[in-house]
C-alpha cells in the first residue's frame, strides 16, 4: 500500500473516531467506510463501524461490516463475538451457533460465548438444551452468577405443564376508581359490577334512567348534598331536570356565554352546585362553561354521563361518571349524526347535524321521571356501594368530604337470579323482569305457553327492553315475534308513540321473517299481504319523521326488504334524495351488495351534491361497480376545485382505474408524486388495479416500482426519513396485490439491502399468502431482511417449496419469531427436515403452558401431520377455549385449507371420530358450534363464510342432517341456512338447485333471496 494511500485512509479513520465521540454516527459511518475501503488492516475501526451502524438501528449492515472484517481478520475472537451479537440480533441463529462452538471449546472459561449461546437457545425455545447448558455451567465455573440462574429459573418454570392462573382483569369500575379518583356507575347494559368500556354506543332510554338511578343510590347513601344542578353543555338539560327533581333541589340556567364573557361571580358556587355534563372530550376545559365546570369538578361536584377517550383527557376527569366511552356515544334525546350511519368523527369529511328532540328539555324529562321512580337497583348495587368505601382512601378529595363514610354498609351477595319464581317474577318491576329474561335467555327451554304469553305482553307494554326481549323472543318462537312485530308497527301513526318508532323501526327492519303464515288466528290483513315488511316499511317511509327513515336504512334488512318491492327504483330515487345522512347510509348499502349494483347509475346525479361525503361515498360505489366516470366528471375533483379533501381527491384518482390505461397511467404518473400521502396511496392502487389484463396490470406495477426505487435513492447508503415514509405508504397498496407477479418487479429491481429490509417488513405476510416459488431466489438473496422476525406461514412456505441444503438455516432462524405459532411452526418443519431434536422440543413444548402449548398444538398437526388423534380427541374434551380454537384451525387448515393435509390423515381422522358413537356426537356437535361462531352479523348477499367442507369431509352424514334440519322449508331457518345454501352453490350446484326451488317461498328473506339468486 502507497504511503499516500495509508495516511489519507488514516486522516479518514481519524475523523471517524472523533465524530463517533460526538456521537454523530451517520458521520462516522461514513468516515469509517471512506477509510477502510483505503486500509482494511485496522481492526478495531471495522468494529467501530459496526458500532456506529448498530447505533442507529441497522442491524443488518453492521453484520455485513462484520463479515468482511473477519475476511481480513479471520481469527479474531473480538469480531467474531461481535458478529455473533449482530447475528442474534437479526435472527441468524444456525450461523451464530455454528461460530459459538469453537468459540466456547478455544475459551470454556469464557462468559460472553456462553451467554451468547444461551440467548440463542432462549430465543429459539430450545428450552430442554437451555436448562441443561445452564445447569452445567451453575454446577461449574459459573455458579452462583445471578443472571445465569434466573434465566435457569425462568426456563424451568417455561416448561411447566401447568400455569399460574391469570390474574383477573379489573373492570373500568376498577380502573377510573384507583388510576383517576373516579366513581363510575355504568348503565343498563352492564350489571353495575363489571362495566365494560362502550366503544360505539346509542344509549337507550333504559340506560339513561339505570345511570341517574345509580347516581341517586350513591347520593342517599354517602349524603351526597348539593344546593342546585346545572347543565353544562344543551344535551344535559334533561339530565340536569331529571336530577333536580330527584335530588329536591333547584335547576339553574348558567348565563349565555354568546352574548358576552360571563364574570365568575355570574355563576353559581362551585362548591354547591352539581355540574352535570352530557359527554366530556379531551379539552373539555376549554369549551363553554368549561373553567366553572373544572372548579365543580376539582370540588368533586361534576357529574357526565360519559368521558370520551379517557386516557387522552389533560384536564381532571369528572369524579362521576357514568360511562367511559369512545367517540361514536350519544343520548337518546341528542344523537349524533355520524353515530347513526356508522361513521367516526374522523371519517367524515364535513359534518352531520345531530338529531336533536325539538320538544322542550322539561318535556323530555317527564318521560324519565316515573321510571326513574321505580327503578330498581339490585343487590348489584350494594356491591358497588361497598367497593367504594373500602376504597374510600382513593375516593376524590371533594366527594371523601362531602360523604357520610363512616356507616357500615350492608354486605350483600350478587344475586344471578330473580328473588320470586320466573312466571312470577316477570310480571314485576323492570329490574325482576329483566333478571328473570336473564335465566331465560340461559336456558329457553323453560318457556312454555304462559311464559311467552307474559313476555309478548311486556314486548307491548315496556319500549325500553323491546331491543332485549326482541333476541329471546326470536330464538324461541321466530314467526310468532314477526307476527307480533308486524302488528306493532302496522298500527296507524296516530296509535305508535313518537318515542317508540325509532326502536320498533329498528326492530322491524332487522327481522329476517318477513313473510307471515296465515295461520287460524292470524289477522286478515297479514293473510292478505305477500310481503309485509316491504309493505310497512314504504309505509313509514312516508310518513315517519327523519329519525324514523334514518332507523329503516340503517337497520340490518331494512333496505333488503325494500328491494324486492317492484317499485324498488322509486323507492331508492327517494332515498338518494333524503337529508344526507340517509343517503349516506343507503350508498354505503348499495356499495356492499353487488347483485344490487344495476342501480349504482342512479348515483350518477349525487357527484353534485353539496355535501361532500354523499360526494365521496357516490365515487367510492360507482367504482366498485365498474362504471367508469367521464373526465368532465371527475377533472373538477382530481384538480381539487370543487372538494379540496383529500380524501375526496383520492376517491377520484382511484376512479382512474376504470380507464384505459393508456389515458390513465400518464395522470396516475403524475398523482404518485403528490405531497399528500392519501392521494400517492390511491394512484398506487389504481396503477396495480386498472387494465384488463395481468400484463396491463404488471405495467402498472412497475410504475409504482419505479416510484418506490426513485425514492429508496438506491445510490446512496440508505433512504431518507421522509422517502421511508412515503416508501412504506407505496408498500401498503403493493401489500394488497392478488398476484405475484405485481410484486416481482420491485425485487428484481430492487439492490439496496436497506430498501430491502422496509420491503420485507412490509410485504412478507403478502408474499407469503401468494405462495410463489418464485420468492426463494429473493429470500435467499436477501435471508436477513426476511429473517429479521418472520412471519406465521414462512417456515411452512420454505418447505414446500425450498431445498433443505439451502434454506435450512433460514428456518432455523424462524424459531426465533416473536409469534409463538411461527417459532414452533419452524421446529415442525425442520422436524419433516429429519431434525430429531427439533421434533423433541416440539413433542415436549405439547405440554408447555399456554400460548406455547397451543403454538405446539397446530405446529404438530398442520406441519408434521402427526396421526396422534387421540391427542386431538383430548384437545376437545378439556373445553379449553385457546385450545378448542387451535383445533379448529386445525381441521380447517388440514381438511379445507389452501395445503390439506395428505388424504390418509383426513380418512384416518374420519374412521377415528366415527369409530365410537358418542365421540362422532360430540365432534359434530363440535363443529356445527364452530361453524356457527364463523358466522359474521353483517348480511350481505352472496357471501359465504362457514367452512363447511370440514363437516362434508370427515361427518358426511352429520352435514346431510344439518342441512335438512336449517334447511327444511317447514323449520326455522336462521343465519347459518343462508350460509349453508350458498355454500351448496358453489360445491354441490345439483344439490343447491334442488333445495332452492323448495326455498322460493321461505318467510326467512336471505333464504328466499339466496334461492332466487341460485335459480
Amino acid at each position: 500500500m502507497s504511503e499516500f494511500r495509508r495516511r489519507k485512509a488514516h486522516e479518514r479513520l481519524r475523523d471517524a473516531r472523533s465524530r463517533l465521540a460526538r456521537r454523530d454516527y451517520a458521520a462516522a459511518s461514513e468516515a469509517f467506510a471512506a477509510g477502510l475501503r483505503l486500509d482494511p488492516s485496522d481492526r478495531a475501526s471495522w468494529e467501530q463501524w459496526a458500532e456506529c451502524l448498530e447505533q442507529r438501528g441497522k442491524l443488518i449492515e453492521a453484520g455485513r461490516v462484520l463479515v468482511e472484517a473477519l475476511g481480513h481478520h479471520p481469527d479474531d475472537p473480538g469480531l467474531q463475538l461481535a458478529l455473533v451479537h449482530a447475528q442474534i440480533e437479526t435472527g441468524q441463529f444456525a450461523a451464530a451457533e455454528r461460530l459459538l462452538a469453537p468459540l466456547r471449546s478455544r475459551w470454556p472459561d469464557q462468559r460472553l460465548p456462553l451467554a451468547y449461546l444461551a440467548r440463542v437457545l432462549r430465543d429459539i425455545r430450545a428450552y430442554p438444551r437451555l436448562q441443561a447448558l445452564l445447569e452445567q455451567a451453575l454446577s461449574g465455573g459459573f455458579a452462583g452468577d445471578a443472571e445465569l440462574d434466573t434465566l435457569h429459573d425462568a426456563c424451568v418454570s417455561w416448561q411447566q405443564a401447568r400455569a399460574e392462573p391469570r390474574p383477573a382483569l379489573a373492570s373500568m369500575r376498577e380502573l377510573l376508581l384507583t388510576n383517576y379518583q373516579v366513581v363510575l356507575l355504568g348503565t343498563g347494559h352492564d350489571d353495575g359490577l363489571t362495566i365494560p368500556w362502550y366503544s360505539t354506543y346509542l344509549c337507550s332510554n333504559y340506560d339513561v334512567v339505570a345511570t341517574c338511578a345509580r347516581l341517586l343510590g350513591f347520593a342517599r347513601t354517602f349524603d351526597w348534598c348539593w344546593s342546585a344542578v346545572a347543565a353544562v353543555d344543551p344535551a344535559a338539560r334533561v339530565l340536569a331536570l331529571l336530577l333536580a327533581e330527584a335530588l329536591e333541589i333547584d335547576a339553574i340556567e348558567l348565563p349565555d356565554p354568546t352574548l358576552n364573557t360571563p364574570s365568575a361571580s355570574a355563576y353559581p358556587d362551585p362548591a354547591q352546585t352539581l355540574a352535570v355534563a352530557s359527554f366530556v372530550e379531551p379539552g373539555w376545559g376549554q369549551a363553554a362553561h368549561g373553567g366553572w365546570a373544572l372548579r365543580c369538578a376539582e370540588r368533586g361536584n361534576m357529574f357526565a354521563f360519559g368521558a370520551l377517550n379517557y386516557s387522552a383527557h389533560t384536564d381532571p376527569l369528572p369524579p362521576i361518571l357514568g360511562l367511559a366511552a369512545g367517540e361514536r356515544v350519544c343520548l337518546p334525546w341528542w344523537r349524533l349524526g355520524e353515530a347513526r350511519i356508522g361513521f367516526g368523527r374522523l371519517g367524515l369529511i364535513d359534518d352531520l347535524p345531530p338529531e336533536i328532540d325539538s320538544r322542550a328539555p322539561a318535556r323530555v324529562a317527564d318521560d324519565y321521571r316515573r321510571p326513574l321512580a321505580e327503578f330498581d337497583l339490585g343487590p348489584n348495587f350494594g356491591i358497588q356501594l361497598r367497593y367504594v368505601h373500602e376504597q374510600r382512601a382513593l375516593l376524590h378529595p371533594g366527594l371523601r368530604q362531602r360523604s357520610e363514610l363512616a356507616r357500615i354498609l350492608p354486605n350483600t351477595a350478587p344475586r344471578a337470579g330473580p328473588k320470586h319464581e320466573i312466571p312470577d317474577a316477570l310480571a314485576r318491576d323492570t329490574a325482576e323482569f329483566l333478571r328473570a329474561l336473564g335465566a331465560l335467555e340461559r336456558a329457553p327451554e323453560r318457556i312454555g305457553e304462559a311464559e311467552f304469553l307474559t313476555l309478548e305482553r311486556r314486548f307491548v307494554s315496556a319500549p325500553e327492553i323491546r331491543s332485549r326481549l326482541s333476541d329471546l323472543l326470536y330464538r324461541v318462537a321466530p314467526a310468532r315475534f314477526s307476527k307480533l312485530l308486524h302488528q306493532l308497527v302496522a298500527r296507524p301513526a296516530a296509535q305508535v308513540p313518537w318515542r317508540e318508532r325509532d326502536g320498533l323501526l329498528h326492530l322491524y327492519g332487522c327481522n329476517p321473517w318477513t313473510k307471515v303464515g296465515a295461520g287460524s288466528d292470524a289477522d286478515a290483513a297479514l293473510a292478505s299481504d305477500p310481503s309485509p315488511a316491504t309493505t310497512q316499511l314504504e309505509r313509514w317511509l312516508e310518513l315517519g319523521a327523519m329519525t324514523n327513515r334514518s332507523e329503516i336504512v340503517q337497520s340490518k334488512y331494512g333496505l333488503h326488504h325494500l328491494a324486492e318491492a317492484t317499485n324498488f327504483a322509486e323507492i331508492l330515487a327517494r332515498l338518494l334524495a333524503d337529508e344526507p345522512a340517509i343517503v349516506l347510509g343507503t350508498v354505503r348499502w348499495l356499495h356492499d351488495n353487488p347483485h344490487l349494483h344495476a342501480h349504482v347509475p342512479a348515483l350518477l346525479p349525487l357527484l353534485d351534491h353539496p355535501h361532500a361525503d354523499v360526494v365521496f361515498e357516490a365515487l367510492q360505489c360507482t367504482r366498485v361497480a365498474k362504471l367508469a366516470l367521464p373526465a368532465t366528471a371527475l377533472e373538477p375533483i382530481l384538480a381539487g376545485h370543487r372538494h379540496p379533501h383529500p380524501r375526496m381527491r383520492s376517491a377520484a384518482v382511484e376512479h382512474l382505474e376504470l380507464w384505459p390505461i393508456t389515458a390513465a397511467h400518464p395522470r396516475l404518473r403524475e398523482h404518485l408524486l403528490d405531497d399528500d400521502p392519501s392521494v400517492v396511496w390511491a394512484a398506487a392502487r389504481a396503477l396495480l388495479r386498472g387494465g384488463e389484463s395481468l400484463a396491463e396490470r404488471v405495467a402498472g406495477a412497475q410504475i409504482v416500482a419505479a416510484r418506490i426505487l426513485e425514492l429508496g435513492t438506491p445510490d446512496t447508503s440508505e433512504p431518507t426519513k421522509q422517502s421511508t415514509k412515503q416508501i412504506r405508504q407505496l408498500l401498503r397498496t403493493l401489500a394488497s396485490a392478488n398476484d405475484y407477479a405485481l410484486i416481482e418487479p420491485l425485487l428484481q429491481a430492487s439492490e439496496s439491502p436497506s430498501l430491502m429490509k422496509i420491503i420485507a417488513a412490509a410485504l412478507t405476510p403478502t408474499l407469503i399468502e401468494l405462495d410463489d416459488p418464485r420468492l426463494l431466489p429473493h429470500l435467499r438473496s436477501f435471508h436477513d431482511a426476511f429473517g429479521l422476525d418472520p412471519p406465521l406461514g414462512f417456515a411452512s412456505l420454505l418447505l414446500r417449496h425450498g431445498d433443505p441444503k439451502l434454506d435450512r438455516d433460514a428456518v432455523h432462524g424462524a424459531q426465533g419469531a416473536t409469534d409463538p405459532r411461527a417459532c414452533y411452526e419452524a421446529k415442525a418443519g425442520l422436524a419433516r427436515w429429519g431434525d430429531a431434536l427439533a421434533r423433541a422440543e416440539l413433542e415436549a413444548a405439547l405440554g408447555y403452558a399456554s400460548p406455547t402449548r397451543e403454538a405446539a398444538f397446530e405446529a404438530w398437526f398442520c406441519v408434521l401431520h402427526e396421526a396422534d388423534f387421540a391427542l386431538l380427541d383430548a384437545a376437545l374434551r378439556e373445553r379449553s377455549p385457546e385450545l378448542s380454537d387451535r383445533l379448529w384451525t386445525v381441521l380447517c387448515a388440514n381438511v379445507a385449507g389452501a395445503h390439506p393435509a395428505p388424504r390418509a390423515w383426513i380418512d384416518g381422522l374420519a374412521a377415528y371420530l366415527r369409530d365410537v358413537w358418542t365421540r362422532e356426537q360430540a365432534w359434530a356437535a363440535f363443529i356445527e358450534q364452530q361453524l356457527r361462531d364463523q358466522i359474521p352479523s353483517k348480511f350481505v348477499v352472496g357471501a359465504q363464510s362457514a367452512t363447511f367442507t370440514v363437516l362434508a369431509k370427515l361427518l358426511p352424514k352429520h352435514l346431510a342432517e344439518l342441512l335438512d334440519r336449517c334447511l327444511d322449508p317447514a323449520g326455522i331457518p336462521d343465519r347459518l341456512s343462508v350460509d349453508a345454501l350458498e355454500w351448496l352453490g358453489v360445491h354441490e350446484p345439483e344439490q343447491a338447485r334442488a333445495w332452492a326451488n323448495k326455498l322460493l317461498g321461505s318467510p326467512h328473506w336471505g333464504v328466499r333471496q339466496c334461492a332466487r339468486r341460485l335459480l
